[in-house]
């Protein structure tokens, strides 16, 4: 049962680039997953690692929507990302090493006052600004 669920989690997961919301969770819930830190921190961490894992890593440039999964526990990992791109496994597992730490403060969604996983999308905007200089 449990395995089933998480493959329909995991599978619902893939298919959540028709999302529009900026740095949306799921509605199937009572109560929805949220960073026990605030907004502004979660804001500040993923700066943080993007700037350490992409500045000489990788070339992204615009919107990329990250799928994080919350467990019951309240641990989250990034499980997907869209657009895909080039190495973008390899930019998944930099960023869920960095973000170690912040991913155990997450406060789990809640269904009939019980712990339940669900996928939280978070929006970023960035360019990567490279030069070629002569």
């Amino acid at each position: 049962m449990k395995n089933t669920f998480l493959f329909l989690l995991l599978f619902a997961a893939s298919l959540f680039g028709a999302q529009q919301n900026t740095n949306t969770v799921s509605k199937e819930w009572e109560k929805d997953a949220f960073y026990k830190l605030g907004k502004e921190k979660l804001d500040k961490d993923f700066k943080r690692a993007i700037t350490y894992t992409v500045a000489e890593n990788y070339v992204i440039n615009g919107v990329v929507t990250f799928a994080l999964y919350i467990n019951e526990n309240g641990l989250a990992k990034i499980i997907d990302m869209k657009p895909k791109f080039k190495n973008d496994q390899l930019l998944l597992d930099d960023l869920n090493y960095v973000l170690r730490k912040t991913h155990k403060n997450w406060q789990p969604a809640q269904k009939e006052n019980k712990a339940v996983n669900s996928i939280y999308y978070y929006k970023i905007d960035f360019t990567t600004e490279v030069y070629d200089h002569d």
